[in-house]
């Protein structure tokens, strides 16, 4: 019990961390201004938007899964109510959000011809880091988006866990958070603005396995 207390303390404090450090969203100096810089910051929160979006439409589709989308339904902007043939396509078909977000943050992270300091990539990365956390958040505390009425569930976690199991839904949930929360870092380590002391390699942040499931994030600062 004090371990889960531990693991929610250390992701509400790197949730805020992250807040903080995407808040800086100038870009380099070829952009003619302020406005034009959160035009594409907001532009690259859209495309991940709607990549996480797409992901489900395209794995409901692979797997002969009936889906119907809504505006304004499940206290999101968007949503979908889908009718899953097994166990296994169901937690395919909600699974693949987050997972899009992983895979598309380490693409990012990875691509040396893909500029870190652009607006546009702000914006996903910050989508891609922020809603994986907050959405973890919201399955374990807050309940908004991930819940459920009787017979009737919404959120991908929740839609996890119902076409699964519980303990599944946490792992995949805490899974993504850790996954968000380190990728987040390295992605730091990458801007023009961040401090010399974070780009140093006297300084690491670690995610290891443990032997009874889960993961432990280490930080290491040599001084």
């Amino acid at each position: 019990m004090k371990s889960k207390r531990k693991i929610k303390k250390c992701l509400v404090s790197s949730t805020s961390f992250l807040v903080l450090a995407f808040w800086p969203i100038y870009s380099s100096a070829e952009e003619r201004s302020l406005s034009y810089s959160i035009l594409k910051f907001s532009a690259g929160i859209v495309a991940g938007a709607l990549i996480h979006e797409g992901s489900h439409a395209l794995v409901a589709g692979l797997t002969d899964t009936e889906m119907s989308w809504n505006v304004g339904t499940y206290n999101q902007p968007i949503g979908f109510t889908e009718n899953a043939k097994s166990k296994d396509k169901g937690v395919a078909v909600y699974s693949t959000g987050l997972l899009s977000q992983a895979i598309g943050g380490e693409i990012i992270l990875q691509s040396d011809k893909i500029d870190k300091n652009d607006s546009f990539t702000r914006g996903m990365m910050a989508w891609n880091i922020l809603n994986s956390i907050f959405y973890s958040l919201d399955y374990w505390f807050f309940r908004v988006t991930n819940k459920e009425n009787g017979k009737n569930y919404q959120g991908d976690l929740k839609g996890i866990e119902h076409y699964s199991n519980e303990s599944v839904a946490q792992g995949f949930a805490f899974s993504m958070a850790a996954i968000a929360t380190y990728q987040g870092y390295r992605f730091l380590k990458t801007q023009t603005w961040a401090p010399d002391w974070l780009k140093s390699d006297f300084q690491n942040l670690h995610l290891d396995p443990l032997p009874s499931g889960g993961f432990l994030i280490s930080y290491k600062f040599t001084f």
